[in-house]
């Protein structure tokens, strides 16, 4: 029974021997590979800096980008430019003078110099009538409309007297037969005073066509005002509209 004990004694002590020898084997292998890791890291790192150190040292230079770059840059500068300068060409006409005028019919008109514009016929031109306003490019326009009428006349039949005029809109989509013209826009008003002076402004902005053609029709128009700065009184103004 004793050397069974001795024996077994040896026998664990050898066992215990040789695992702490396999934890050591396995400690050292370990730290070989973190070692490994961690110079694999440093080289890396290194590296890393330097490739940055160089790149901002000498930045790469490609005629590539630039010629890409410089057209995006003038692109924008245009678009810019084109939004802050817009056309201003407009057409501004006022009553003509020295012609006699009937009771009621179409107005009509002259240019008025004192009012100039960069380019007065790029959009409309007055037809040879004086009277036809003539579209020269599809578009949406503003039409603006004043008339001054006024009474000194102490014979007038009726001391209550019923103003109105409108825009005639000429087209030639239709048929020759339906190319009758429809108002663009109406403006009426009731005067019951014995002398007495009156403004009517209007205006409307609309989509014409290419060779459309207004004209203002007045149910009065031998009582438009054209005394004085008659060319303040009575005004027939287009332009093209532009939204903002």
């Amino acid at each position: 029974m004793a050397n069974e004990e001795a024996a077994s004694q040896v026998f664990a002590v050898l066992m215990e021997t040789e695992r702490v020898s396999r934890l050591m084997t396995k400690y050292h292998s370990l730290r070989r590979q973190m070692c490994f890791i961690q110079s694999i890291s440093v080289v890396i790192c290194f590296s890393c800096c330097l490739f940055t150190l160089f790149f901002h040292a000498f930045p790469p230079s490609c005629k590539e980008n630039k010629t890409n770059k410089a057209p995006s840059f003038g692109m924008q500068y245009q678009k810019a430019e084109s939004l802050t300068r817009r056309d201003t060409s407009f057409t501004r006409l006022t009553i003509k003078q020295n012609v006699t005028l009937p009771k009621e019919g179409y107005v009509p008109w002259m240019s008025t110099p004192e009012y100039p514009s960069s380019d007065p016929t790029r959009y409309f031109i007055l037809g040879g009538d004086n009277e036809t306003l003539k579209v020269f490019h599809s578009g949406t326009y503003k039409v603006s409309l004043q008339i001054t009428y006024r009474n000194v006349n102490e014979n007038l039949e009726n001391d209550e007297i019923y103003l109105q005029h409108d825009i005639h809109h000429f087209t030639d989509k239709y048929r020759k037969d339906e190319r009758l013209p429809s108002p663009l826009l109406t403006y009426c008003e009731t005067v019951n005073l014995k002398f007495w002076r009156k403004s009517m402004f209007s205006e409307g902005i609309f989509v014409l066509e290419a060779g459309d053609r207004l004209k203002v029709y007045s149910n009065n128009l031998n009582l438009i005002d054209r005394s004085g700065k008659f060319v303040e009184k009575t005004v027939f103004v287009a332009y093209p509209h532009f939204s903002t």
